[in-house]
């Protein structure tokens, strides 16, 4: 858009300017009009030149981060998170002559927001880890809809070739940025400290008492129960592929594994969304880092 605004723009002050250049040297009406079109052409050209140079790519980016500055994410992350927001502002300043644009901009605050999530989640309270959990479950199927391999990436949290927010509905990236901001919010006026599960994040000090121990094992039945269920649902073989690919951090080329895999990590939500809110939190904080 701003492409076609410097043509124009540059085209009307190049016939305004030959207008003048015409009058001013007397020029007869054929040639004022001859003149205006010349230069007309010349103004739409020297626009064109700055559109597709540094000019506009550059304020394009400035107008999008500027605008960043509007979305909830990064107002958490500026006033709870300064470091991260300190970081995230620099690395704008690295590539802003890249020509990003509005797409560019997001993906990076998306990626500091879930960067801070990922570092931050044990602490998140037992209810927005449950929407976050809904929210991963309703975002893994709409790009199983499109594409199983984007789905098995996604739910195996591996580095992502494409954006997931240009692939689902604008109302999943409007929730997902409430949900980041809210839990943000939260963990750093409000967090969870010792909650179940959450003790694997710091082993030097968890409590390694026999009681301790005997609840952790509980914890852990609770989550690989949940596994069985969700393969349940699957046939023999199927099962047997999937215990055979658990775990697995290298990347599947075939589809048909890799749309089980996706099918299964749903299945492995879904059945979490079904335990009490305190349990699903505590499945998922033990998840943590397995890709769900």
């Amino acid at each position: 858009m701003l492409i076609l605004v410097s043509v124009a723009v540059g085209a009307v002050v190049g016939a305004v300017a030959g207008v003048i250049i015409a009058r001013v040297m007397n020029l007869p009406a054929a040639l004022t009009i001859g003149a205006a079109v010349v230069i007309a052409a010349v103004g739409g050209g020297g626009g064109y030149f700055l559109a597709q140079n540094d000019f506009v790519p550059a304020q394009e980016f400035a107008a999008a981060r500027e605008a960043a500055e509007a979305l909830p994410d990064v107002k958490v992350l500026k006033q709870y998170f300064p470091a991260d927001y300190a970081a995230l502002q620099n690395q704008m300043e690295v590539v802003k002559g890249d020509r990003l644009g509005v797409a560019g901009v997001n993906q990076m605050v998306r990626a500091t927001a879930n960067a801070v999530m990922q570092r931050e989640a044990r602490k998140a309270n037992d209810a927005n880890l449950v929407r976050l959990m809904q929210l991963r479950r309703d975002k893994a199927e709409a790009l199983r809809q499109k594409n199983v391999a984007w789905c098995y990436d996604f739910t195996r949290n591996a580095r992502l070739t494409f954006d997931p927010n240009a692939v689902v509905p604008p109302e999943m990236v409007q929730r997902e940025r409430d949900i980041t901001s809210d839990i943000l919010r939260q963990v750093a006026t409000d967090p969870v400290l010792n909650a179940p599960g959450a003790a694997g994040a710091n082993s030097n000090t968890e409590d390694r008492s026999l009681k301790a121990q005997q609840l952790r094992y509980g914890q852990v039945e609770i989550r690989d129960n949940v596994a069985k269920r969700a393969r349940a649902g699957f046939s023999e073989d199927e099962q047997k592929t999937i215990v055979m690919l658990s775990g697995r951090s290298v990347s599947l080329d075939e589809a048909p594994r890799q749309g089980l895999m996706c099918r299964y990590s749903i299945a492995q939500l879904d059945e979490t969304l079904q335990l009490p809110p305190e349990q699903a939190a505590m499945v998922y904080r033990l998840n943590l880092g397995k890709g769900l």
